[in-house]
């Protein structure tokens, strides 16, 4: 299940008056040889450790989703 590391919000505000958002950021870490998923960090550096496994630091994946949201009365688009 993926983990979220930081929830979508506002940081205050620049000069300019516009606002600062700090995006949404979403952690999956998982085993790609087994396909477990681990609900943190240590919990795969503990299957790494453990003897009785072969899991090994190269079967960890960690992805990392940030979800950038458009604040109200922001300016621009995504690009294309």
């Amino acid at each position: 299940m993926p983990i979220i590391e930081q929830e979508a919000q506002v940081a205050g505000t620049r000069e300019d008056g516009s606002t600062i958002l700090l995006p949404e950021v979403e952690v999956k870490i998982e085993n790609i040889a087994t396909g477990q998923e681990y609900n943190s960090d240590v919990e795969a550096a503990e299957d790494v450790a453990n003897p009785a496994t072969l899991t090994s630091q190269n079967d960890i994946k960690r992805s990392i989703t940030m979800r950038v949201l458009k604040g109200v009365g922001a300016v621009g688009d995504a690009g294309v």
